[in-house]
Parts: structure tokens; sequence; C-alpha cells
């Protein structure tokens, strides 16, 4: 049996994650992965919060979509975002937060449509960050 609702999981430097929280260190964690990036242009984007709109817990891609402010400067701008989660949910109170919060150190977790603005978010296919 999964966790209740309310239930703090902890991550892997043991702070605790529900679901407010993971959004704003989500926030913290694109800023970081933005500012790594080799595209110079990107180094200089920010992320201004997540919104989430629809969870899809089943099915062979169980994610959650919804609005990502992305920000260059003082420009602010909408896109779409999709996180994948690392498995399907039978409810949103049971999803593992604490795993899908990429650590330090990682990278190749976000893809971008600059076009489209888009932002795609894989937890489960971050990489060790060797530079």
């Amino acid at each position: 049996m999964g966790p209740e609702a309310g239930v703090m999981l902890r991550n892997s430097a043991g702070a605790s994650v529900d679901e407010e929280y993971y959004w704003t260190a989500l926030e913290f964690r694109i800023c970081g992965e933005f500012a790594g990036m080799s595209e110079r242009h990107r180094r200089y984007w920010w992320c201004d919060g997540f919104s989430p709109e629809r969870y899809v817990l089943d099915g062979l891609t169980p994610c959650i979509h919804g609005k990502a402010w992305i920000c260059n400067g003082q420009l602010h701008a909408v896109w779409d975002f999709t996180l994948f989660l690392n498995r399907p949910y039978p409810s949103k109170a049971e999803i593992d937060w604490a795993s899908l919060l990429p650590p330090s150190g990682v990278t190749c977790w976000v893809a971008i449509d600059e076009a489209g603005k888009r932002i795609q978010i894989e937890p489960s296919a971050a990489v060790a960050d060797l530079l």
C-alpha cells in the first residue's frame, strides 16, 4: 500500500518531498539545468513555476501535463510541459515525489522544443554529468 495523502516522503538527502515541495524544487533544478546547457542562450533562462493540470497515472506512458513559466531575463512565456513518471500509480496520493526529483550532478533529463514552447522532463533518463 502506498503513502497516504499528506504523508511526506524523503529524498536521498533526507529532505521531505510532498507534491507542493516537489514542484518548487523542480523549478530550481530546471534553472540549474538551463545554466549548464551547451546552447549559450539557454544559460540565461530560468523557470518561474509549474502548474500541473492533467495527471495520466496509468497506461504505457504515465505522465503529468501542465504549464511552466519559462523566462529569459524580464521576458516570461507560458510553455507546455510533460513530466514523465517512472511507473504507473494507482492514485495521485501514491506518487513517489522523491523519486521524480533529479539530484544535482545529473543531466539529460530535460528535452526542449523552443519553437513549440514545450519542455519534457524525464527524471528516469538522467545520467551523471561528467563536466
